[in-house]
């Protein structure tokens, strides 16, 4: 989940791979009331912090040591999963190992069962009940519904497991988007959603996480995970419309939701790791050795189309403060049995396999694992009953979900 793109403006309305975007907040009287979603702020409490000092040593024993198996694709035209997947705004695995993809250009869902079939397309592309128009997230309950999040719109869209549409929520994050979206069910069942929360001591808002339970009733609201080190940024502005984005192989700050309420944090550029409670309280640091990885030309290269965007809008690089090391890791997530999984960097431009380091749910280090296939770093992956599903490109660039068995 990353954090580490911004751009605010209120004349333009778009989504970019790692932006935030601010467009400006509208609203209608035949939309559902907004949810009070700010009340029952959670306030930090005092606690002792567990400090782990990891070597590269593995606790695992080569007896131990997982290994993924990878078992089905789906998508790009391939003739057992023939659905062509434009663009991958999120996906997510239901109790019975159904596999959703929520694909931003048709604003369209996939579903397919276990075995790979492909079962229905839920939802389209408009304004109408059951439809979307700018989904960010989709997320599956135990109860087999389906919560579609658009929260540029601030609008929840819940349909049954077939598709029909149950009902529409709402919440006060209108204007607002992340790719990808940081929100979701945690691992304890409770839906998170990005809110603005007004603070009329300070009269400004602050953007914040407002947890609900399965019937979207709120529970509390959070403060969202925040890092203590500063991560510098290159900005412009033009036409009331300010620009932001995070320096190449600077590092970034990532956060995700553990398996027992709390929250994990990695800075990339420190390897560290840190539990933090839903108060901001650190409780547990992870260090682990490892060395930064010299920036090569291609990498450069890579860097520099990935920032054409901002170049286009009239922002100015200033290459001197691109690092010439990059950090050892990317990004993290937690998987189901609270594990956390932390992806390596590339160490050679045509890196055909991705590599993490696993930790245990307390931060110790277990070793390293292979995914044996290259995957797209702009998405998410899963790890559920024992499946990771992770979405790489095929050699035309399209993307496919890649289904693995981890064998431990």
């Amino acid at each position: 989940m990353r954090f580490d793109q911004l751009v605010f403006g209120i004349t333009k309305s778009f989504v970019i791979i790692g932006l935030l975007l601010l467009v400006g907040c509208s609203s209608s009287d035949s939309d559902p009331e907004i949810t009070d979603s700010c009340a029952g702020i959670v306030d930090p409490s005092p606690a002792d912090v567990t400090t782990i000092y990891n070597t590269m040593d593995s606790l695992w024993t080569s007896q131990q040591k997982w290994t993924i198996t990878e078992e089905m694709r789906f998508g790009s035209g391939l003739e057992e999963n023939p659905i062509f997947f434009s663009s991958i705004r999120s996906i997510d695995v239901d109790h019975n190992g159904y596999l959703y993809v929520l694909d931003s250009s048709p604003q369209e869902i996939y579903v397919f069962d276990h075995n790979g079939a492909y079962l229905r397309t839920v939802g389209s592309k408009g304004s109408g009940p059951g439809q979307f128009e700018n989904a960010a997230a989709v997320d599956v309950n135990e109860n087999g519904e389906i919560w579609v999040m658009e929260m540029q719109l601030g609008k929840l869209t819940i349909v049954d497991s077939l598709g029909n549409y149950l009902r529409t929520e709402r919440v006060n994050t209108t204007g607002w988007d992340y790719w990808n979206y940081p929100g979701g069910f945690d691992k304890l069942g409770r839906y998170n959603a990005m809110v603005l929360c007004y603070k009329y001591e300070e009269e400004e808002s602050e953007l914040m996480l407002a947890r609900y339970d399965e019937t979207f009733t709120p529970l509390d609201t959070i403060a969202i995970p925040s890092s203590s080190s500063e991560i510098e940024r290159f900005t412009h502005s033009s036409d009331g419309s300010t620009y932001s984005m995070s320096i190449p192989f600077q590092g970034s700050f990532i956060w995700d939701f553990s398996n027992r309420g709390t929250f994990w944090t990695l800075l990339t550029s420190e390897y560290q790791l840190i539990e933090m409670s839903v108060g901001g309280t650190p409780l547990r640091q992870v260090s682990n050795e490892s060395e930064k990885i010299p920036v090569t030309d291609a990498d450069m290269d890579e860097a520099i189309e990935r920032m054409q965007w901002f170049v286009e809008e009239g922002g100015k690089i200033d290459y001197a403060k691109i690092p010439r090391e990059k950090p050892a890791v990317e990004s993290f997530f937690s998987d189901d049995e609270g594990n956390l999984w932390v992806i390596q960097s590339d160490t050679t431009p045509k890196q055909a396999t991705s590599h993490f380091d696993i930790f245990n749910s307390d931060g110790y280090f277990l070793g390293n694992i292979q995914v044996p296939f290259k995957l797209d770093r702009t998405s998410s992956s899963i790890v559920k009953d024992g499946i990771f599903y992770g979405i790489t490109l095929d050699k035309e660039g399209g993307q496919v979900i890649v289904k693995s068995r981890i064998e431990k």
